[in-house]
């Protein structure tokens, strides 16, 4: 071959690789400048067209190998035939060939190809084309594919080139799908933060109207305070005047007529029923208040179990009802205050006469208990005293339990009884119980008796009687300092048999 010929040569083949590296250097530029993928896609196709001098060409783009093939960039394809290019179903097609070996494919001529899916395409004259994958990582992201509207045999050159450029736009698909998954994160994240702060504007507000409400209902509180304190006091000595004067008239009227006897009765009946309310009433008011003193001397439980129940014994006579008291632990190191105390239980056996029908059953009984115990009944029992948890628990406390056969406490109840002032009864019974007819107090009596045994470190509250029987069991627990002897772990509280 002459010189002058091979020179051509070598400067055609120079010529033909400077053109395959701006090609490379536009497409690599391109994938730089923008962050739009469909912008893109679709600026690469233009320099491929004008490079390979085709007809079109298009670029699929798939999430994962089951996804829809989305035609994101087309080039020379009428609307018509790219809505149903978007309608090759997953697996069918010439470019699922490429997807299924991962290399490039070309193929002469359309019309001899039985895998051809949309026949759309020989219609519109398509010929030849050739699609390659584009592989970002071991992932693929898409198909790109060139086509002509002759028949033509791509050189293993232009493959390669393909290649190369289908690998730099399978990194900028890459890249951009990381940057938007960025983006939508930043949006998200601000969108968060927007909504943490209107959310933490809320709670300050709601945080201001709460500690408005709650100096409200303090006020409240002390006004309700001062207000019985006041009106017990002033009731007090005119009602000691009453009574002082009823006295004075029994005493001096020895024979008088039997309604004014009665009549007289009847005045001192209803004067020492106020005089037991304002004694409740003062008494509430210094728990509340905080301002009721309570000794803390060695108590004899068992004595003081023993007087109340030959102090009630008699009244449940009256009522042809049984009061039983169990055997009580001995050697017990409990500290309190005997008076109150005393006051507290003998409110929880006044309910129990009240709330049970004639003939009916009260047992009182009591029991070591240890503090594990207790702490496993946490979450049922701190709704009823949730400060007696978080003072802490001693090791061993004393359980004494009233269970009676009467008419039981709702579930939905159990904690509103031991409220101030709430009364069971209905205003429509006027007063009176629909089952056992006694007449409700001024719902005073639970709520001291829970006051004076938490002051005392205790705790009180009810449930079922359990078992076969109907009713209710009144729980006490009392700390105890010490034990002389060992403890006794017994069934849990309100499963334990009748006596």
């Amino acid at each position: 071959m002459p010189q002058d010929s091979r020179q051509q040569d070598n400067s055609s083949d120079l010529q033909q690789e400077n053109q395959r590296l701006l090609l490379l250097q536009r497409i690599a530029l391109i994938a730089a400048d923008h962050r739009d993928r469909a912008t893109l896609l679709q600026a690469a196709l233009d320099d491929l067209q004008r490079f390979f001098s085709v007809d079109g060409g298009g670029i699929y783009q798939l999430d994962h190998s089951d996804a829809p093939r989305c035609l994101t960039a087309s080039l020379g394809i009428p609307a018509e035939l790219v809505r149903e290019l978007q309608k090759i179903p997953v697996g069918k097609g010439l470019t699922e060939q490429v997807l299924r070996s991962g290399a490039p494919c070309s193929w002469v001529d359309l019309r001899w190809e039985s895998q051809l899916y949309c026949q759309a395409v020989i219609d519109a004259g398509w010929r030849s084309m050739v699609s390659l994958p584009l592989v970002a990582g071991e992932r693929t992201v898409g198909t790109l594919f060139l086509f002509q509207r002759i028949s033509r045999q791509f050189s293993s050159a232009d493959v390669d080139l393909l290649l190369q450029v289908c690998r730099i736009l399978a990194s900028a698909i890459a890249t951009t799908e990381l940057v938007e998954k960025l983006e939508w994160q930043q949006q998200m994240t601000e969108a968060g933060q927007r909504e943490l702060e209107r959310s933490r504007s809320q709670l300050r507000a709601h945080l201001a109207r709460l500690e408005e409400s709650n100096r409200a209902l303090e006020l409240t509180n002390r006004t309700k305070i001062r207000f019985l304190g006041l009106a017990s006091h002033e009731l007090r000595t005119p009602l000691t005047c009453v009574l002082s004067a009823v006295e004075l008239l029994q005493l001096k009227l020895p024979e008088a007529a039997d309604e004014v006897r009665d009549l007289l009765d009847m005045l001192e009946q209803g004067g020492l029923r106020l005089q037991t309310l304002i004694e409740d009433l003062m008494e509430m008011v210094r728990i509340e208040s905080r301002d009721l003193y309570l000794s803390k001397e060695p108590l004899d439980l068992p004595r003081i179990l023993t007087e109340l129940h030959l102090d009630v014994q008699t009244r449940a006579k009256d009522r042809t009802m049984t009061l039983t008291l169990g055997s009580i632990p001995a050697s017990l190191a409990l500290l309190g205050d005997d008076h109150h105390l005393r006051r507290a239980l003998n409110r929880l056996l006044d309910n129990a006469l009240k709330y049970t029908p004639e003939g009916g059953r009260i047992h009182l009984e009591t029991r070591y208990c240890q503090g594990l115990e207790v702490q496993k009944r946490q979450p049922q029992l701190e709704n009823f005293c949730p400060d007696f948890f978080s003072a802490g628990l001693v090791d061993n406390y004393l359980l004494l339990r009233i269970i009676d056969s009467g008419t039981g406490v709702d579930e939905t109840e159990r904690l509103r009884i031991f409220d101030t002032f709430y009364v069971g009864a209905p205003l429509r019974h006027h007063g009176r119980h629909p089952k056992t007819g006694s007449r409700s107090g001024a719902g005073l009596g639970l709520s001291l008796a829970k006051g004076i045994i938490e002051r005392q470190g205790g705790m009180l509250w009810v449930e079922a009687a359990g078992g076969d029987h109907s009713g209710s069991s009144f729980q006490v627990l009392l700390p105890l300092q010490k034990t002389q002897e060992a403890l006794i772990v017994g069934q849990p509280p309100g499963n334990r048999p009748w006596h």
